[in-house]
């Protein structure tokens, strides 16, 4: 009994220092992870990184869960609610997130860890995510590029009208609700190296020095140059800055020149064997700008179209899923993606590669950003597609013209519709008072 009782007695000693053991082991590990949890407020900005807020930011949580490990990576979580907007009661689908800057490197989708049931754009009930959760391979950001999916721009758009937006982190605002700001290692240094990254993404998102930047109200002038029906050409050039701010659409503000290099050599290229290299470092000394010749036409409902010719499409993936995509500018500030058409293709390894799109354009003055996915860069470039209004002449170039069936305005058509009915029934009373008196 005694050497029953002596073995139980150290069984649970065992027991109990493992136990003990597996406590400090548990501290120790959480100790050397030194996670720190923040809770950030944040927003989601329009994908053109101009700063505007995104139509979707009150679908948003005002705040995230930021989780950062010292190895420099982090866990982010936030949260989406319903919103209501044209009339519909929308919801998030899904959320992806890209791996490295603003909209560059690989998606990857969010996990969904929690969800609410929710009137449906059908009027029934349906399962929609609530919270989302990544990992992402820095800490503290500033902004970061992600893809939303909502049911109701995909019913707007009639089809996947998934979006480009920023996720963009007040830091200076942000609580510490977890672990310790003491004891890091080389406190002061990594202190240092936050002010760095901060000192460059501000760079990244200032204009240069000497920049000039448009009004709004620049691009809506009456120019009524193409008042009359028919086909004109003009001069387009392109700036891989926002006209409007001064900044890129994609980041990478500091590192403008060699984007600017790009965007000419893409609307108009001095090199005919198509080479990316070349493109990119074929800019006019000083920066001046090149110009190339884009077609409008007025047809005649009235509606004005722009043609534009992109180059260097050999190097450019052409899908539903990548573009390219034509957004332009509204009157109230806003880039609206439209309908872009290809009206003449022209792919060739070893030469000059073009598409032409043809888009719809609410004036002569027209500002037009253009998304399309560099194969060699593996990401997206955006760039914006300015015009010469004082260049407008009659007359198109070797651009294929928007084909018009036959048209009558409406108040035409209808006077004479009202003719046509009147002089039907006179006729058939005619013919009916020529037969009645033949009989007689």
């Amino acid at each position: 009994m005694k050497r029953i009782f002596k073995f139980v007695v150290i069984i649970f000693a065992t027991l109990a220092f493992i136990f003990s053991s597996s406590k400090i082991n548990t501290i120790e590990i959480a100790k050397a992870d030194g996670k720190k949890v923040y809770n950030v407020p944040i927003e989601l900005w329009h994908s053109e990184n101009s700063g505007r807020l995104s139509m979707g930011n009150n679908a948003l949580a005002t705040t995230a869960s930021v989780t950062e490990y010292e190895n420099g990576t982090s866990n982010i979580t936030v949260q989406f609610v319903p919103m209501d907007f044209n009339n519909l009661h929308g919801h998030l689908l899904s959320l992806d997130v890209y791996s490295t800057p603003i909209f560059s490197g690989s998606l990857s989708a969010a996990s969904v860890t929690s969800t609410y049931n929710d009137t449906n754009l059908n009027g029934g009930t349906s399962t929609y995510p609530s919270t989302l959760n990544f990992n992402y391979s820095a800490i503290k950001p500033d902004k970061i590029g992600v893809r939303v999916a909502v049911d109701a721009m995909n019913q707007i758009m009639g089809g996947d009208a998934s979006q480009d937006a920023i996720l963009k982190f007040n830091w200076s605002a942000a609580t510490l609700v977890s672990g310790s700001e003491d004891n890091k290692k080389n406190d002061n240094k990594k202190e240092e190296e936050e002010e760095n990254k901060t000192s460059d993404n501000n760079d990244k998102d200032k204009a240069p020095d000497g920049f000039v930047a448009k009004k709004l109200e620049d691009y809506f002038k009456d120019i009524n140059k193409t008042k009359k029906v028919g086909t004109y050409n003009l001069d387009i050039t392109g700036s891989y800055l926002n006209p409007l701010t001064g900044i890129t659409a994609d980041g990478g503000t500091k590192n403008a020149s060699i984007g600017e290099g790009m965007v000419q050599g893409v609307i108009a290229p001095i090199n005919s064997g198509g080479n990316l290299d070349e493109a990119m470092s074929n800019q006019k000394a000083g920066g001046e700008k090149r110009w190339a010749k884009a077609q409008l036409q007025r047809t005649k409902d009235g509606k004005l179209y722009a043609t534009v010719r992109i180059h260097l499409m050999n190097w450019i993936e052409r899908s539903k899923e990548q573009g390219p995509f034509i957004k332009v500018l509204q009157s109230n500030g806003e880039f609206k993606q439209v309908a872009a058409t290809e009206t003449k293709v022209n792919i060739e390894q070893y030469k000059d590669s073009y598409v032409d799109y043809r888009f719809e354009v609410p004036n002569e003055n027209f500002l037009a950003m253009a998304q399309m996915y560099v194969k060699p860069m593996n990401r997206p470039v955006r760039f914006f597609i300015e015009v010469n209004t004082d260049t407008i002449k009659e007359g198109n170039i070797d651009m294929d013209v928007l084909k018009e069936k036959n048209y009558t305005p409406y108040y035409i058509g209808g006077t004479i519709g009202v003719l046509i009915l009147v002089g039907g029934a006179y006729i058939l009373k005619r013919n009916k008072k020529i037969s009645n008196n033949t009989e007689e």
